[in-house]
């Protein structure tokens, strides 16, 4: 479908960026249509004052038949902007959607593009709780959207691992006496129980907290190298044991990188050129700030260390250095929107090479309600073993399941306990805060992850009935759809939306969009599996044609849950 989408937007300059805008209209403007395959371009805003030459030049222009059979313009009334409508070839439409061979796409027009996504970021002083979830897996499929379109996109994880609370860290680590051994085998648990067995010794004797706080400026300026070795390899360890959790999210960076890169050492000539922009103004008690709307924010203490304004300026320039960025999205909670309004204002008026456009806060509500059964959860590897541990018991209990012995029953309830908590987030608008539900997330009946792996699953099954037929040497034929029941058309308009949902949803920065697209497809193939049975059909024809329409269904889901982060099982 992109490539017949590429065809009618190549004809005409003020089309040339629409490509992934044109929609395919609901279904009762599609009956108005006679059923005819249709896209349709809504003008933006930014056209409204061109509508009147756009309409002359669309009624002058001639779009090649092989693609267009006719072209309708409908002009702006009231509310309701103008736009222009697409009757399309109705054989090369069902070709462009059913056929199995990939068609060569054009280079995108946004290769030269190159999008930075910093995401997920937890403090490795803290458990890599379900607060993070939100980040992880936003920022995952922000990621997954522009590079699916053809953006350049670099994935980076911004682990907290800098400041006085790293003295309490470190502190802890000696209180406790803790191995090496230990720390590898459990690293993230293990600075955690370490960071609150400091805080607790902290509290009872002033001097250790004297003591965290020389062994933190040892570890800055770099004067105690032992330390500084021992740090490093922790922070190996942390890599390590985020990966797994990491990987049964479906997520992965091309960098980690570290606040720590930015210590005070290493950022004295950002904070030089702030101070010569007249950006970093001293107070009278020893603190050096920046004035951004009106607020005095902190940038350097009055001990002369540095705050993490500092360190996040530092290293916003030394990314537009390294990566030379279109844009930088930082997938981050609510509750940091000050932060990061002043860490974009000062930098932008500190370097004319950035523009405020560029920069982007994608915020998100928290999570609500989200533990284990037996009470709050501290680390994130806990809710996802209670998401398998849960699955397995269901599928233990359930009547229908069948003993299957090839399969690795622990390995496909981790997946379907993953892609239950992921889509129970994901499909929630991502500025709001989100009450959790296991027995929500868990429902195969309702729009939840384990309807897209049961779908993705049938169809699996159907298709796999049918493994000996090579659909590579099956033509799809409108013709036969246009005799079918209706629920053919509808799967067909279906699929075609997928384009469009991929692109609204990196438009609006939302995975709901794609989300809620994901189980309308669930709909509308479950309709068509029941309508247009395939081995019941006689019709060797319609069995054909059927098996290319679920065949492309499964497809488009697979593809969809891909970008949403989801392993699309075959059996479960």
């Amino acid at each position: 479908m992109i490539r017949l989408r590429q065809a009618i937007c190549e004809q005409l300059p003020q089309l040339k960026n629409a490509c992934h805008a044109l929609e395919v209209p609901v279904k009762k403007q599609q009956i108005q249509n006679a059923g005819r395959p249709t896209v349709e371009w809504i003008l933006p805003s930014a056209f409204a004052q061109q509508e009147g030459e756009l309409i002359d030049s669309m009624k002058k222009h001639r779009f090649k038949d092989a693609y267009v059979e006719n072209v309708r313009i409908v002009p702006s009334a009231g509310r309701s902007a103008a736009k222009i409508e697409f009757q399309l070839q109705p054989q090369v439409f069902v070709e462009q959607l059913l056929q199995t061979k990939e068609n060569a796409l054009h280079p995108s027009p946004f290769a030269a593009e190159h999008i930075v996504v910093e995401y997920s970021s937890p403090n490795i002083a803290k458990p890599f709780h379900v607060g993070h979830l939100r980040s992880t897996i936003i920022g995952n499929v922000l990621a997954n959207l522009h590079q699916h379109l053809g953006y350049r996109t670099t994935r980076l994880n911004y682990l907290g691992d800098w400041g006085t609370q790293f003295g309490l860290l470190a502190l802890g680590v000696q209180l406790l006496n803790v191995s090496d051994k230990e720390m590898q085998l459990s690293p993230i648990e293990t600075l955690y129980k370490s960071y609150v067995a400091a805080n607790q010794a902290a509290e009872q004797r002033p001097e250790i907290a004297q003591r965290a706080r020389d062994l933190f400026a040892a570890l800055e300026g770099g004067t105690d190298r032992a330390m500084v070795k021992q740090w490093q390899q922790y922070r190996k360890y942390t890599i390590e044991d985020l990966s797994k959790v990491y990987n049964r999210l479906g997520v992965h960076f091309d960098s980690y990188e570290w606040e720590s890169q930015y210590s005070q050492q290493q950022i004295q000539d950002v904070l030089d050129k702030l101070r010569s922009a007249g950006l970093l103004q001293p107070e009278h008690d020893g603190r050096e700030i920046v004035v951004v709307d009106g607020r005095r924010i902190p940038v350097i203490k009055s001990d002369g260390s540095t705050l993490y304004l500092a360190r996040d300026i530092a290293a916003l320039l030394e990314r537009l250095s390294r990566f030379q960025f279109s844009r930088l999205l930082y997938v981050v909670d609510n509750g940091q929107a000050d932060h990061f309004n002043a860490l974009f204002k000062t930098t932008a008026a500190l370097d004319d090479r950035l523009s405020l456009e560029q920069l982007q806060h994608v915020k998100f509500g928290r999570i609500h309600g989200m533990s284990t059964r037996q009470g709050k959860a501290i680390f994130l590897k806990d809710v996802l073993d209670e998401a398998r541990n849960i699955m397995q018991e269901k599928r233990n209990l359930s009547a229908t399941t069948r003993e299957n012995y090839n399969l690795d029953d622990e390995h496909v309830c981790d997946i379907l306990g993953v892609s239950a908590v992921l889509i129970n987030v994901l499909k929630q608008r991502r500025q709001r805060d989100h009450e959790f539900s296991w027995q929500q997330a868990l429902q195969v009946n309702g729009d939840t992850g384990i309807k897209l792996q049961y779908t993705h699953c049938r169809l699996h099954s159907l298709l796999d009935n049918f493994r000996d037929v090579d659909l590579d040497d099956i033509k799809p034929d409108w013709k036969h759809f246009a005799t079918e029941p209706a629920d053919a058309l509808d799967l067909l308009y279906a699929l075609a939306r997928f384009d469009q949902s991929v692109w609204q949803s990196k438009e609006q920065l939302e995975a709901c969009v794609l989300v809620n697209y994901l189980f309308g497809l669930c709909n509308a193939t479950s309709r068509a599996l029941k309508r247009l049975p395939v081995k019941q059909e006689s019709s060797l024809e319609r069995q054909l044609q059927r098996l290319l329409l679920f065949n492309a269904a499964k497809k488009t889901l697979r593809q969809g849950m891909e970008l949403l982060g989801l392993r699309p099982l075959d059996q479960m």
